[in-house]
Parts: C-alpha cells; sequence; structure tokens
C-alpha cells in the first residue's frame, strides 16, 4: 500500500513539473518582449519545474541504489535529506512570486477557478514552510552526522568506505539536479519552439 502511495506521488509530482515546464516555456520568448513580472513568474515556473523533476530524480536513484544494494538504507537517506535541504529553499523562494501572483488573479477576476487556485497555492505555500520548519533540522542532523563520520573515518585511515560512500551520495545527488534541469530545459524549450512556429502561422492567415 505504501508502495502505491509513493508511486502514485512520484507520477503527480512528475505531472506538476511537467505542466510546470509546458507552461513555463511556452511564453518564455514573448517575455523577453514583454520583459517585467511576467517574466519572474515564468522563470519561477521553470525553476519549480526543474526541482520535482529532481525530487522525482533523487527517489528514483535512491531507490533502485537500495534494491541494487548499491547503496545501504542509512546512505538513501542521507541522499533524500541532502536533495531535500537543496530543494526545499528553491521550492519556497520561486513559489512566492507564483503564490502572490495566484492571489492577486483571484482578487482581480473572483471567478471559481482563480479563486481554487489561489487556495492551492495558499495550501501549498504554508505545506511546505510548515514541512521546512518540521524536517529540516532532521535532514541537516542526518547529513552532518553521515559526513561528519566520513571525515572522521579518513582521519583514523579507515578502510570502511565511508568517504567513499559519501562521494557516491553526492555525485548521485548532483546527478538527479542535472537530470532535472535538463528535463524542465528540453519541455520548455519544445514548448517555446512550438508556440513561436503557431504564433507565425498564425500571422500569415
Amino acid at each position: 500500500m505504501n508502495e502505491l502511495i509513493l508511486f502514485g506521488l512520484l507520477v503527480l509530482n512528475f505531472a506538476i513539473s511537467w505542466w510546470n515546464a509546458r507552461e513555463g516555456g511556452k511564453y518564455w520568448t514573448e517575455s523577453k518582449i514583454t520583459g517585467g513580472f511576467i517574466r519572474i513568474l515564468l522563470a519561477s515556473a521553470l525553476i519549480m519545474s526543474a526541482a520535482g523533476f529532481t525530487w522525482c530524480y533523487l527517489t528514483i536513484l535512491a531507490i533502485l541504489g537500495v534494491v541494487t544494494n548499491f547503496l545501504t538504507a542509512e546512505q538513501a537517506q542521507v541522499m533524500f535529506s541532502l536533495g531535500y535541504i537543496i530543494i526545499w529553499p528553491v521550492v519556497v523562494g520561486v513559489g512566492i512570486p507564483i503564490w502572490a501572483h495566484s492571489l492577486i488573479r483571484a482578487w482581480r477576476e473572483r471567478t471559481l477557478g482563480t479563486t481554487a487556485v489561489a487556495g492551492y497555492n495558499t495550501f501549498a505555500m504554508a505545506h511546505n514552510v510548515i514541512s521546512g520548519a518540521k524536517h529540516m533540522p532532521n535532514a541537516l542532523g542526518d547529513v552532518m552526522s553521515f559526513f561528519g563520520t566520513s571525515k572522521s573515518s579518513r582521519r583514523r585511515g579507515s578502510s570502511s568506505g565511508q568517504g567513499a560512500a559519501g562521494l557516491v551520495v553526492i555525485l548521485l545527488v548532483i546527478l538527479a539536479i542535472a537530470g532535472g534541469t535538463l528535463t524542465t530545459i528540453m519541455i520548455a524549450r519544445d514548448a517555446d519552439e512550438k508556440h513561436v512556429l503557431d504564433m507565425a502561422s498564425a500571422a500569415d492567415l
């Protein structure tokens, strides 16, 4: 049951990240011309997308690492903790303009749709902030404890391989970040090119 819930959340996160990348990239060329807050909003959507994809890839890499015995459960937990430390400030930071825009739009238009979006974004922002306050100390503790042990092992000349394990964890997190960023760039670029071609076709009619 827990596996099904995890898989469902992973799929949902991937879908939301894909939508953010598509919508953020779709109007990117236009935002270069108009500038202003819309460009900040689109950039925030793209960064949010990259963070979402990164978390998906981080989860997949950690699970595969444990299943194949490439990683221990402790190392996988450190991966999640390190990823959380990196991703959480990004999500909260870029979430602020998205949340503010949804509130402004809901106030101006006062429709059911815009109100629902503003309500969801408010809930998501509050959840992320509370989640960070709750989980960030534990994440920092996990990472500091793991890498502190790694340094101590190297000073003692230990052959436990803790230092090598720490390097593997860092490289896997970097791989997840790179994968999330590249996925967002590819989706956004494709959406932008299609939108520009559609606009050019409409102008020729």
